[in-house]
């Protein structure tokens, strides 16, 4: 039973450091990677990575190259970004439309407030990664507050593509101020009790960030934008340890 339990915890911990690297561009869209090269730099046996690869393939963010090929870090395209932010939008809706219906209570909106307050102090302090957190923190709890377990496993889903489409935006700093002020106006919405309103902001905020991202990758995404970011988020890795 305990060696079950450790190979268990060898896949985990494969799983997330592997999909912290590609959620980091640290191994970036388009590369090839082997469980031979993992196992050297995670100083792991073959076998746990082989099977956290499997899982990542299942996620979407690697694929089998074939032909004697290791697996490839999927690519980012503009029909992917449209694909994952056309179900986003409708889970988020819909979820947004239960809560107000099923009444948002005072200490859930106040703890709403408090991830947005952060979002942004850790905007304004440069700590990207932290940023990033608060933001995804604020939409994870607007659909846990639709209570619909269904909904809430469809967005599980989700999440792991939005982190890695997230760090792009890092290459257009006004987008975090951006999504902020979106934020703020559901924020306001949901005060009022003004369901339709907030229903509409969420949407309008979510369409907006899929054309940030189509235009990012259309002009401003290249080879280098990826080692940019890997340098990037290793800087923001640095001011949140000191932090």
């Amino acid at each position: 039973m305990q060696k079950l339990e450790n190979k268990v915890s060898l896949v985990e911990e494969a799983y997330e450091k592997i999909k912290q690297k590609i959620c980091d561009f640290e191994l970036y869209p388009g590369q090839e990677i082997s469980d031979f090269t993992l196992s050297k730099e995670l100083s792991m046996s073959r076998t746990p990575i082989r099977q956290a690869l499997g899982q990542l393939e299942n996620d979407g963010l690697i694929y089998d190259g074939g032909q004697g090929r290791g697996y490839i870090v999927c690519e980012i395209t503009e029909e992917d970004i449209r694909d994952i932010f056309a179900a986003r939008e409708c889970i988020e809706m819909m979820c947004l439309k239960l809560a107000m219906e099923r009444g948002i209570k005072e200490e859930s909106f106040a703890y709403l407030e408090k991830i947005n307050r952060q979002m942004e102090e850790m905007d304004q302090a440069g700590n990207i990664k932290r940023q990033f957190y608060f933001d995804q923190q604020f939409h994870n709890c607007l659909v846990l507050l639709s209570e619909n377990k269904r909904l809430i496993r469809f967005y599980e889903s989700l999440r792991i593509q939005l982190s890695r489409l997230r760090v792009l935006s890092y290459l257009e700093r006004s987008y975090q101020k951006k999504a902020y002020n979106d934020h703020s106006r559901v924020l306001e919405c949901i005060r009022n009790k003004d369901g339709d309103g907030a229903v509409q902001a969420i949407m309008v905020h979510i369409q907006t960030s899929r054309e940030d991202y189509c235009d990012l990758l259309a002009n401003r995404i290249s080879l280098d934008s990826f080692g940019m970011l890997r340098f990037l988020m290793k800087t923001a890795e640095g001011k949140e340890e000191i932090g």
